[in-house]
C-alpha cells in the first residue's frame, strides 16, 4: 500500500530563499530519482517561509527508511540548511486514490 509522507520544516534564519529554493531544485533532480520505493515528490512553500515536503512511496518500508538512504553530498546540505527543531515528519497510508 502506497504511503505518503508529510514533512514540515523552516530554513534557518540565516539561510536565504534562494538559497533554499536551489537545494531543493538539486535534491529534486539528483537525490530523489535515487531513492528506493519514492513514486513522487513535491516541495511547497508558504509566503512567511514555511516548507512541505510531500513525498509518495511504494509502501511503509520504503517510507520509513527514505531518510536513511539520503546520505549523499546534496541531501547533507539540504539538511544542514533546516532549522531542525521546527522539523516534523508523519506518515500517511493512502486509503483511495
Amino acid at each position: 500500500m502506497a504511503v505518503l509522507q508529510i514533512v514540515r520544516f523552516r530554513a534557518k534564519p540565516e539561510v536565504t530563499d534562494e538559497e533554499m529554493l536551489a537545494i531543493n531544485e538539486r535534491f529534486q533532480r539528483e537525490v530523489a530519482p535515487t531513492l528506493p520505493g519514492l513514486e513522487r515528490r513535491e516541495a511547497a512553500r508558504s509566503q512567511d517561509g514555511d516548507w512541505v515536503l510531500v513525498l509518495r512511496y511504494a509502501d511503509m518500508d520504503h517510507a520509513a527508511g527514505g531518510a536513511a538512504r539520503d546520505t549523499s553530498p546534496v541531501a547533507q546540505e539540504f539538511m544542514s540548511k533546516i532549522d531542525l527543531p521546527s522539523m516534523s515528519a508523519s506518515f500517511h497510508p493512502v486509503v483511495s486514490e
